[in-house]
């Protein structure tokens, strides 16, 4: 086990700094998770795909990447690293309800990844820190988090999903539920606000959001091939509303946002 989470660790830096999910945020939302939640034992698991997802958060353009989307966790999740549900510690757990802590990645954005961001300058890679609370009874899944950006922004951030999983056939899962996030001004300003100096190169109107809001519907479905090997898919669709879709940004894309992902995933433990 010490030589599957020295792999693990080496690997992480390398899966953390390539930009598989851009910087829309979408991905791991719709994701379903690669393990069981809350299992007494080890799991570790990780799988490799492709990913279609917008250029950037109001895009209409779309870019096909690399997917590493990886899970290892602790008995009953006390520490876990996952592409879905980042990297953090659970710290209280009662029956099916948990919450802990937990930070998560938001890769940054390139001003040449799409012809609407010239001039807008870059966005750097940002950490979102904060904690969360989940209920998972094997039919329901449930999770809220709040986080506290730092690096590429400084706003403050909320998500809330809500999974009904459906067990088809013994080696057929499936998963549908809704999706809404909030941002605070200071996401909405990063990343679909426009200062004067970007006014300037970019020959957008000042705009200064508010707010950003995205209500969505995931689904995801998991062929189990093997004791080792499952083909995990999953996909979310929903709009950007509040003051960011009131931004030149989104007026050059659209606020209606996608994103699937197909992996194959290859289970290490147990």
């Amino acid at each position: 086990m010490r030589s599957i989470l020295r792999a693990a660790a080496a690997l992480l830096p390398c899966l953390l700094a390539a930009p598989a999910v851009a910087q829309t945020g979408l991905a791991p939302q719709a994701a379903p998770a690669i393990g069981a939640l809350g299992a007494d034992n080890w799991r570790v698991a990780i799988g490799v795909g492709a990913l279609l997802t917008p250029d950037y958060l109001g895009s209409n353009d779309w870019t096909v990447r690399p997917l590493a989307a990886f899970d290892i966790r602790t008995p009953q999740d006390g520490i876990f690293i996952s592409f879905r549900d980042g990297a953090g510690a659970t710290l209280l757990r009662n029956g099916p309800v948990s919450a802990g802590v937990l930070v998560r990645p938001r890769f940054g954005r390139d001003q040449d990844d799409n012809d609407a961001l010239r001039g807008m300058g870059d966005v750097d890679l940002a950490g979102e820190a904060g904690a969360f609370v989940s209920y998972s009874d094997g039919t329901y899944l449930a999770r809220a988090e709040l986080r506290q950006g730092f690096g590429g922004h400084s706003g403050v951030l909320a998500d809330a999903r809500l999974d009904r999983i459906f067990r088809a056939r013994p080696d057929l899962i499936l998963s549908a539920g809704p999706r809404l996030s909030w941002g605070s001004r200071d996401f909405a300003e990063t990343y679909f606000g426009v200062d004067e100096r970007q006014s300037q190169r970019s020959g957008y109107e000042v705009f200064r959001p508010r707010d950003y809001w995205f209500a969505g519907v995931a689904a995801g479905v998991t062929w189990v091939i093997s004791d080792r090997w499952a083909v995990i898919g999953f996909g979310e669709v929903g709009r950007i509303f509040g003051d960011a879709a009131d931004s030149p940004l989104v007026d050059r894309g659209t606020p209606t946002q996608a994103v699937a992902g197909l992996t194959l995933t290859y289970r290490f433990w147990p």
